[in-house]
């Protein structure tokens, strides 16, 4: 899958004194619970990059102009010339069932998350502890950016109940969603700390209580 110079990368870690906690886990893992969790009890600002990639497709932006000069009707969720809107389902159905268009709309977007995150942890330089939700943590090497990471583990079978029941997907789309990312017992294998979410249940409380002391 990726060779030794990349598999080094996986093992880098932020050694500055801000403790970065990286949350990262599989699709509809649990990966936005745990943080939120995390920021209600303990007060630690959250950089969450999913939400940076949805800021890069906000109407009128070059990232949004671009997709909709690649794309155009396809992907267009309102048809007013005045107030169009790209359809994020439609727009996940073109990318996910083509590698070329998925490295392609990658290659726009991540650059911008990758933008604003450093722009963020700027902004929170002076706190103590940042949780960086990122759900490419691994496959876009921001490993050097976390102190530790925290991946959350849940089987595929609850992945593809959760993606179905979330975003309202097909069986087949659920499991597109889930063949794009890097497989889970690849990537535990370089995270620092796995918590277990398999169940619809909240033991992964007690598990982060444990964790990180409270």
């Amino acid at each position: 899958m990726i060779d030794q110079k990349q598999t080094n990368k996986l093992c880098l870690r932020w050694k500055g004194k801000q403790r970065r906690i990286g949350i990262t886990g599989g699709i509809a893992s649990g990966k936005t619970i745990v943080g939120d969790f995390l920021h209600q009890e303990k007060k630690w600002p959250i950089v969450d990059a999913d939400l940076y990639a949805h800021e890069a497709l906000r109407a009128e932006s070059q990232i949004y102009k671009k997709v909709l000069l690649r794309y155009g009707n396809k992907i267009i969720q309102n048809s007013n010339k005045n107030n169009q809107i790209i359809n994020r389902r439609a727009l996940a159905n073109v990318v996910f069932r083509n590698d070329h268009e998925k490295k392609w709309i990658e290659g726009i977007i991540h650059p911008f998350v990758n933008k604003r995150i450093g722009e963020e942890l700027e902004k929170l330089k002076s706190k103590s502890v940042v949780i960086l939700i990122i759900p490419l943590l691994f496959e876009k090497n921001y490993t050097g950016l976390c102190s530790e990471i925290c991946y959350i583990d849940c089987p595929r079978n609850m992945q593809l109940k959760r993606l179905q029941s979330r975003d309202s997907l097909s069986l087949e789309e659920a499991n597109q969603r889930i063949d794009a990312q890097w497989a889970n017992s690849f990537k535990k294998q370089y995270a620092d700390h796995i918590i277990n979410n398999s169940n619809d249940d909240e033991t992964w409380k007690l598990q982060l209580k444990k964790l990180y002391k409270f």
